[in-house]
């Protein structure tokens, strides 16, 4: 009877740790894929070197940043843009189906066969996503309130999706006619977002994405580039997602890139242009240009870019090459010491960047992200999507305040602190400043959405260096702690009755 009930216990864990490894390989193949469909590359041969601007060098110190996902898509709490793409379900499936079946699928005109979207009645074409922007007023929108929240929780820079690939720009836009001039009488979200984050101190971030699928709406397909890529007999089906069977003539397509050129440069000078100092252009994916294609003549250039905003951070994203390295999604936590400048984005929400009523992940499990961030050398960008009214939720807004209040007490360990030097090593996340050392105890996290249970039990945590220990405290109370030190090896013991729910910090003092 024991043994039957081992080997049951052993089949459950061992199908847990299936299931597990089955989910990361599929978000693994998810995050790759999506970023092969906007274009996001590495030029390997570029000869660009990470700006040397005094008023850029304020990145790698700042530790910890808002991303905000908002836009049109908060009308149906969908996701932003990804729910218009059909046949996601097959290009992000571990499991992939068999050419037959595809063939059925496509025969039936069923994109979406399969995709959890028909359970959950969240299935739209791109011109029922696009409706949405007819529905879209925020009236209890005020971007004040969101940057004070990061500001109160210890965030030192605030990054806002002004386009998503979708295309809506929140901004009113002389270029493109799917934005704010168009709809909301041309209210200004990028204007009132900059004059929050002025107010409150942080450093601006502007999220552009390359890409944009309804100024592209015509010319590309709106089922998933990775089925063309993996099956055989696939068609390009239109923005009501029927099969296309007109085609563009080679002088159209070429056209139509000259525009697309004109377009991004147009946008991209405005967010550069019409709203003082800008810090950071967080790009997302590459125009809807081919590589080599003459018209990348006419785009925005990274040249053209330090011409206006000479101090500016740029991401990667959007030409191969930029300022420092973007990581995303809870698989890509750095697990070494980063060599340059980097950041992890991830969201609160599990899963989505937009609102969709999601759960979200408790504080304990992102404060233990941003430690392990801090420790190798990396900012932390955790994403928060508005409802409709572009209001935080109040789920969204406790997460807020507990992370303002963990970091009221540890937030010198994060901000301004660095990695710990060569020669010294610790057996959890650890940061340095000065005569400082900083080592994270952070509670286990069972899963993204649990709380730890309190009380929590006793732990121990070990720091070497070669340097004599003046104290040990716990950081912001100045609490003793109990430790020993065994030719450099200093051992400390951290009191279950010291402990608290979502991590603490032990403060060395070296002499």
């Amino acid at each position: 009877m024991k043994k039957r009930m081992l080997l049951s216990a052993l089949s459950v864990l061992c199908y847990g740790a299936t299931v597990s490894a089955q989910q990361k390989q599929q978000e693994d193949e998810k995050v790759k894929m999506e970023h092969a469909q906007i274009g996001i590359t590495e030029d390997l041969k570029t000869s660009y070197k990470r700006t040397a601007h005094p008023d850029a060098q304020w990145f790698p110190q700042a530790g910890f940043g808002m991303f905000i996902h908002w836009g049109i898509s908060s009308v149906k709490e969908l996701d932003l843009s990804w729910p218009m793409m059909a046949g996601t379900q097959i290009g992000w499936s571990s499991s992939k189906p068999s050419q037959d079946s595809v063939d059925r699928f496509i025969a039936a005109g069923d994109f979406f066969a399969g995709h959890r979207c028909k359970l959950t009645g969240a299935c739209v074409t791109p011109n029922q996503y696009w409706e949405q922007a007819k529905d879209f007023r925020p009236g209890s929108c005020d971007p004040d309130q969101w940057v004070k929240l990061a500001r109160d929780a210890g965030m030192q820079y605030v990054v806002l999706t002004t386009r998503h690939h979708d295309g809506f720009a929140l901004w009113p836009s002389k270029y493109g006619d799917f934005n704010t001039r168009n709809y909301l009488g041309g209210r200004d979200f990028v204007k009132e977002f900059v004059t929050a984050c002025r107010k409150y101190g942080l450093k601006i971030g502007l999220y552009y994405s390359g890409p944009d699928w309804y100024f592209n709406r015509a010319f590309q397909s709106f089922l998933y580039y990775g089925v063309g890529r993996d099956y055989q007999r696939v068609p390009s089906v239109d923005a009501d997602l029927n099969v296309r069977t007109a085609v563009s003539t080679a002088a159209e397509k070429q056209q139509h890139y000259e525009a697309v050129a004109a377009y991004i440069k147009g946008q991209v000078e405005e967010l550069l242009t019409n709203y003082g100092k800008i810090d950071m252009i967080w790009f997302d994916g590459s125009a809807d240009i081919p590589r080599g294609n003459e018209a990348w003549k006419r785009c925005i250039t990274m040249e053209r870019i330090h011409q206006l905003q000479p101090g500016i951070v740029v991401s990667p994203r959007f030409f191969g090459y930029g300022d420092y390295k973007t990581l995303e999604g809870d698989k890509s936590l750095p697990a070494v010491k980063q060599t340059g400048w980097a950041e992890l984005c991830a969201t609160i929400a599990e899963p989505g960047w937009g609102y969709t009523k999601a759960p979200l992940k408790s504080t304990a499990y992102v404060l233990n992200q941003l430690a392990v961030c801090r420790s190798n050398n990396a900012n932390f960008l955790l994403n928060f999507g508005p409802t409709r009214e572009g209001v935080f939720s109040g789920e969204m807004i406790s997460r807020l305040q507990e992370i303002a209040g963990w970091m009221q007490q540890n937030h010198t360990a994060v901000t301004g602190a660095q990695p710990l030097g060569e020669t010294e090593q610790a057996s959890v996340p650890a940061t340095a400043r000065g005569r400082h050392r900083y080592l994270f105890v952070m509670p286990p996290v069972a899963g993204k959405l649990k709380a730890p249970v309190l009380p929590l039990t006793s732990a121990t945590a070990t720091f070497k260096t070669t340097n004599a220990v003046k104290a040990v405290t716990l950081l912001g109370k100045k609490t003793p702690v109990p430790y020993t030190v065994n030719d450099g090896l200093i051992t400390i013991q951290v009191p279950a009755e010291i402990r608290s729910q979502n991590g603490d910090i032990i403060d060395i003092v070296l002499k």
